[in-house]
C-alpha cells in the first residue's frame, strides 16, 4: 500500500503544480487588465495562485483532524520559499540578486516583517494545542490587513473598464476551473502523505514541515523560474515573499476557520524556529550587496539549520 500511496502523492503534487501554473496564468491575465505593478501582482494574485496547494491542504487536513499537517506544511512552506527556493533561483538567475535592491518601496521588507509577526502569532495561538475558528479568522484577517498595508505602501490605484470587466469574467471562470483541479490534487496529496507517515512511523509535524513543504512549494519554483526567464524578477520576488505571508496567515487559518483542530505541543517550538528563519532570511535579502552569491549561500544555510533543529525537536 505504501507504493500506491507514494504514486498518489507524487501524482497529486505534479497535478497540483501544473494546475497552479495554469491558474496563475489566468489570474495574471485578469490582473493585467487592472494595470497592476509586477511586484504587487506577485504579492497578491500570483502568491495566492502558487499557494493554492497549501490552502487546500489546510482545509483537507483540518477537516480530517490532522492539525500538525496544517501547521507543519504552512510554516514549513513559509520558510522554504524565502530560503531554499529563493536561494536556488538567485544562484541560477543573476538578475534576481540585483532586482529591487535600491527600491525603498520594495515589497520584501514589509512583507517579510508581516510574515515574522504572523508566524509569532501562530506560536501564541497554538500554546493551548488547539486552533479554533476564532484563531483561524484572526490569521485570515492578518493577511487581509497585510494586503491593505502593502497596497498603501505601493500607493497604487486602478480602475476597471467595462471591456476589462467582461473579459475578466471569462477569465475568472477558467481560473475557477483550474482552482478546482488544484484543490482536488492537493487533497489527494494530504491523504497520501498522512497514510505514508502513519505506515512508516514518521511524526506528522516533522514530515509535513520538511517533506510536504518541499512538495507544495514546487509551484513557486516553477512559476518564478518561468517569470525570471521572461525578465520579471520583481514578480518572482513578490511571489516568494507574498506566498510566505499567505502560508503564515490565510493558508494556515482557513482550515480551522472551517473546522477547529488539535495541534501537538511540539508545534510551538517548530513555529518559533520558522519565525527566526524568516526574520534572518528577510534581513539577508534586504541587506544583500549587488550581484553577490553570499546572500543565496546564506539563505541555504538558514534553511538547513532551521530544518535540522525542527527535525531534532520533532523527533525528541
Amino acid at each position: 500500500m505504501i507504493v500506491v500511496w507514494a504514486i498518489a502523492l507524487v501524482g497529486g503534487i505534479v497535478a497540483a503544480s501544473y494546475a497552479s501554473r495554469r491558474a496563475v496564468d489566468r489570474a495574471l491575465d485578469i490582473a493585467d487588465r487592472l494595470d497592476l505593478s509586477t511586484g504587487l501582482v506577485g504579492v497578491t494574485v500570483v502568491a495566492i495562485g502558487t499557494d493554492l496547494p497549501e490552502i487546500a491542504n489546510s482545509i483537507s487536513s483540518s477537516v480530517t483532524g490532522h492539525g500538525d499537517v496544517n501547521v507543519g506544511n504552512a510554516t514549513g512552506s513559509t520558510l522554504t520559499q524565502i530560503t531554499l527556493i529563493l536561494a536556488i533561483l538567485a544562484l541560477r538567475f543573476p538578475a534576481l540578486r540585483t532586482a529591487g535592491r535600491e527600491d525603498r518601496r520594495g515589497v520584501e521588507l514589509p512583507i517579510g516583517l508581516l510574515t515574522v509577526g504572523a508566524t509569532l502569532l501562530i506560536a501564541v495561538l497554538i500554546l493551548d494545542e488547539h486552533l479554533s475558528r476564532t484563531d483561524g479568522a484572526l490569521l485570515v484577517g492578518v493577511w487581509v490587513v497585510g494586503m491593505l498595508l502593502v497596497n498603501r505602501w505601493q500607493r497604487t490605484s486602478h480602475l476597471l473598464t467595462n471591456d476589462s470587466s467582461r473579459r475578466g469574467k471569462l477569465g475568472m471562470w477558467r481560473l475557477l476551473g483550474w482552482l478546482a483541479v488544484v484543490a482536488g490534487s492537493a487533497t489527494l496529496v494530504v491523504q497520501a502523505f498522512v497514510r505514508i507517515s502513519d505506515d512508516i512511523g514518521v511524526p506528522e509535524l516533522v514530515a509535513s514541515t520538511v517533506v510536504l513543504a518541499l512538495g507544495t512549494s514546487l509551484p513557486e519554483l516553477v512559476v518564478d523560474w518561468t517569470a525570471l526567464r521572461r525578465g520579471a524578477a520583481a514578480l518572482a520576488v513578490g511571489d516568494l515573499f507574498g506566498s510566505s505571508l499567505v502560508d503564515a496567515s490565510l493558508a494556515i487559518g482557513i482550515g480551522p476557520l472551517i473546522r477547529p483542530t488539535v495541534v501537538s505541543g511540539q508545534a510551538v517550538s517548530s513555529v518559533l524556529v520558522v519565525a527566526a528563519g524568516v526574520a534572518a532570511a528577510t534581513l539577508i535579502w534586504r541587506l544583500r550587496r549587488a550581484d553577490s552569491l553570499t546572500p543565496a549561500v546564506s539563505l541555504l544555510l538558514v534553511y538547513g539549520v532551521c530544518m535540522a533543529v525542527i527535525v531534532g525537536v520533532g523527533s525528541s
